[in-house]
């Protein structure tokens, strides 16, 4: 009998397959490698955030992209779903608002609600694995420490005119203007998955007026990383 019948199979098999993979992963905000489904006047890039892909790969890290959780909910690429309160105060359906926000919020906890519980199995996986896991998040949906007012965004795109509606008017008032402190809707979501599970995921929050302002930023020497989701007693 050889000491290796005693030492799980995937352990001896890792230990004689080393290889140069660090055992580092992050998991990044969809948007922030593929601008092409921000909210419209929202991507500063013609693809990816290029300097957080070089901070992660100088760092050793594979990258893992999240599902955007906002193009599954609100209705694709476009956010379609979103579209209904756009310019619509005097309007007959700015009456309905307050009902079709509530079941607009409704959908997308239960869509964000499924996705955060694949998220956690592939942490699961990864950590299993070991693999230490992180994570990268920015606002509106995957806000680590701020979050959106959907009501009070919802406000300011009804009551402005669609001529009136342009891209500064889009991220200093109806996004950056209407944020608060807290977690996003899909942050939250995996933050109490995360709980049931008794995992633990750091995260860092990649700062979106920064990156809409023109000033770069190293998320991975920001301040300390918020820890998602905790330890089992």
């Amino acid at each position: 009998m050889t000491d290796d019948a005693a030492v799980p199979r995937d352990r001896v098999l890792g230990s004689r397959l080393s290889d140069e993979r660090a055992r580092r992963v992050v998991l990044v905000s969809h948007c922030l490698l593929n601008q092409n489904t921000r909210y419209a006047g929202g991507a500063t890039r013609r693809g990816a955030v290029s300097e957080l892909v070089d901070e992660l790969v100088d760092a050793g890290y594979g990258i893992h992209q999240l599902s955007c959780p906002e193009r599954l909910a609100w209705g694709g690429v476009l956010k379609r779903h979103s579209l209904w309160l756009y310019d619509s105060k005097g309007k007959l359906r700015y009456a309905f608002r307050g009902v079709l926000l509530r079941a607009f919020v409704w959908w997308t906890r239960l869509v964000y609600s499924s996705l955060a519980r694949q998220v956690v199995r592939d942490v699961t996986d990864y950590q299993r694995s070991g693999v230490e896991v992180v994570g990268i998040g920015a606002s509106p949906s995957c806000g680590v420490l701020t979050t959106l007012d959907l009501r009070a965004s919802l406000e300011v795109v009804a009551a402005c005119p669609a001529a009136a509606l342009t891209r500064d008017v889009m991220n200093e008032q109806v996004v950056l203007g209407c944020r608060r402190p807290g977690d996003g809707l899909f942050i939250d979501a995996l933050d109490r998955r995360l709980r049931r599970r008794g995992l633990t995921l750091p995260a860092f929050e990649h700062d979106l007026a920064a990156e809409l302002r023109g000033r770069r930023q190293t998320v991975l020497t920001s301040p300390a990383p918020r820890s998602l989701g905790r330890k089992s007693a």
